[in-house]
């Protein structure tokens, strides 16, 4: 019984130690600057660690976006990450959003957005993207 009860104790001080240690749920919206000083809104809708875009339903409520063929979210701590990728005819994109916890109210984030083009005149690719910085607040 006491190797039972080390046992259990060892696993759960485990567990916990590598749990998320802040509650990210909610629905999160705020404006993030790009690198060459243009502006973009964001909302995240984030579950339990699993984050999504947002979209509108047919009865205009919020809704979780789960349109995208590959998405993926990690926490770990205070960060929180999230990536999705989608494509479509001739092109492939990547968004990847990295969240800190500031407080209940505030995540600062980076974001990263990667496209790439089939190319006609040569064998390959050609590729655009851009970065920006921000914060999203709770709704």
């Amino acid at each position: 019984m006491k190797k039972f009860i080390l046992f259990s104790f060892l696993f759960i001080s485990m567990y916990t130690l590598q749990a998320q240690s802040r509650d990210f749920d909610g629905i999160w919206t705020g404006t993030l600057t790009t690198n060459d000083d243009r502006t973009m809104s964001v909302t995240l809708y984030i579950d339990d660690n699993n984050v999504y875009s947002v979209t509108t339903d047919s009865d205009g409520d919020r809704i979780k976006d789960t349109d995208y063929e590959v998405i993926w979210s990690k926490g770990y701590g205070e960060q929180l990450n999230y990536v999705w990728m989608n494509k479509g005819g001739v092109w492939t994109e990547t968004q990847s959003y990295f969240m800190a916890y500031i407080n209940s109210t505030k995540l600062s984030v980076y974001f990263t957005r990667h496209v790439s083009n089939e190319s006609e005149d040569y064998d390959g690719n050609t590729d655009w993207g851009y970065t920006a910085t921000g914060y999203l607040y709770k709704e």
